[in-house]
């Protein structure tokens, strides 16, 4: 099984490299020809990923009033949030567990007035208070200082400090235990205050990986996402705990349970019924840098596992995800230019070959995709919004990435719940980039005024198409970084006057 899941995950390498090969042109571009044509295999990897998982299983959907008799110990994680919004979350889940066991608060601040508070809160509501002096670990350190003394419980809730479960949250989910194979169930996060361009284009890019991807992947390759998760304790155990190694320790730790022959439940029902997206760029980047990191870094662990074919296709087309959303946006981004600006040929492919080759492939991927999207809450707009906050992170990713393959420690950043801010530094690489493609595209136009080269004509053809293609999107993503939106702009405008 092993060597199937290698060659799996090198097939789209190689058929890069026999392609550069073929079409190489200038010699010395052979990493660009080469770049161009991974990102193009990587796509089609994550679209048959995307076919095979787009069909959601419907099992899981039929919930019934049965609750199992389980002792459940719900832990809310924080590290410097905001009381609050702490406070407001502990309450729901004092509601949710009502009966079924403990709450606990493992607050990881670092801010002396923030940990006095919730102390004093926790102390108020009947809610065990864990603080610890360091942050060994992170949030898979706080979860598992407190997993190693736990007795008494069967299983294990995990809830961030901005994630509400609603009150039937435990009667609907706790009936999946019934099956000893289940290791965990998992229920879709929740972003319910969208009050900036950047929160609203979070909670669609969002919708497909909640309502096709992860519901395709119930009972077969889901995993954990942070939150909203119950595991079995006696599973958890069985792996050690969580892997305090990976920044995304979710899915580092679902990968043991895998290893053991566990099953994860995947139920799309609205059981949590708040959450806070990032508000801006600056936090969004950081989001997504983080959840990229923790794939790259999963990487080592995909490839020595020995997981069923299936579930390492579908774990290794999130490393590919992140990848082409990382230093692979960013030679799509630039490769157009280097032909329209310096007229060096990285690819000697007859350019209505490729344009015959390639359209049916887009034509077909765009249909699925909005095909399998229907009836969801998403259509074009979803759509737009998607991708022009996805136009965001690339440099952010590509850092994450490098990072990665330097083997250099970052450090741990929870995802900022604050009032949206316009910081011009994080996309002062967006702004770069498209200067530069409007400059190629001004000189690609008046080229194609010059000569008479049918098969030049084409090949600016296809280079200005791309150019104009990235510079919408880039300044999609731009505007989404600098213009806030909604009750957070009137707010940002009050604070300046």
């Amino acid at each position: 099984m092993r060597a199937i899941n290698l060659l799996l995950f090198a097939s789209p390498f190689i058929a890069s490299a026999i392609l550069t090969w073929l079409t190489l042109g200038v010699s010395y571009l052979f990493w660009l020809n080469f770049l161009v044509w991974l990102a193009t295999f990587a796509g089609g990897f994550i679209f048959l990923n995307f076919m095979s998982l787009s069909r959601g299983r419907d099992e899981e959907m039929y919930l019934t009033s049965e609750a199992r008799d389980l002792r459940v110990a719900s832990l809310v994680t924080s590290f410097n949030e905001d009381p609050e919004m702490v406070e407001t979350t502990l309450i729901s889940v004092i509601e949710a567990t009502r009966g079924r066991g403990d709450v606990y608060l493992l607050d990881d601040s670092t801010n002396i007035n923030i940990s006095r508070e919730l102390r004093s809160f926790c102390y108020t509501h009947n809610v065990t208070y864990v603080h610890r002096e360091d942050r060994k670990g992170f949030k898979a350190g706080a979860i598992n200082n407190v997993l190693r003394s736990l007795r008494g419980y069967d299983v294990i809730a995990i809830f961030d400090a901005d994630q509400r479960p609603k009150r039937n949250f435990f009667d609907d989910v706790l009936q999946y235990f019934s099956d000893p194979d289940v290791a965990m169930v998992q229920v879709p996060q929740t972003y319910s205050e969208s009050p900036t361009l950047v929160a609203k284009g979070s909670t669609y890019k969002q919708e497909p990986f909640l309502r096709l991807i992860m519901r395709g992947r119930n009972r077969r390759s889901a995993f954990s996402l942070g939150s909203g998760s119950v595991f079995r304790l006696s599973a958890l155990r069985e792996v050690n705990f969580f892997d305090e190694e990976s920044i995304t320790e979710d899915a580092a730790t679902t990968i043991r349970l895998y290893q053991r022959g566990y099953k994860v439940v995947y139920v799309d029902t609205p059981l949590i019924w708040y959450g806070e997206p990032p508000k801006d760029a600056s936090g969004f980047i950081s989001q997504q840098t983080r959840w990229a990191l923790g794939y790259f870094q999963l990487l080592k662990n995909l490839l020595r596992s020995n997981l069923k074919a299936k579930v390492f296709f579908d774990f290794v087309s999130g490393f590919f995800y992140w990848l082409k959303e990382g230093p692979l946006a960013l030679i799509e981004l630039i490769a157009p230019s280097v032909f329209l600006l310096s007229g060096l040929p990285f690819i000697t492919l007859n350019p209505i070959i490729y344009m015959v080759a390639y359209s049916p492939y887009i034509i077909l991927s765009m249909t699925f995709f909005f095909y399998a999207m229907k009836g969801k809450d998403y259509g074009i707009k979803g759509f737009l919004y998607h991708q022009f906050v996805e136009y965001l992170e690339f440099f952010g990713i590509t850092l994450a990435f490098l990072a990665w393959v330097l083997r250099r420690k970052v450090p741990f950043k929870v995802t900022p719940k604050r009032k949206g801010r316009v910081s011009l530094r994080v996309i002062m690489p967006h702004l770069s980039i498209l200067i530069l493609l409007i400059i190629s595209i001004v000189k690609g136009t008046l080229e194609l005024s010059t000569t008479s080269d049918m098969l030049l004509v084409y090949s600016i053809y296809v280079n200005l198409f791309w150019a104009f293609y990235q510079s919408f999107f880039l300044s999609g993503s731009i505007l989404f970084a600098v213009k806030m939106g909604g009750e957070e702009e009137a707010n940002l405008v009050k604070e300046k006057t």
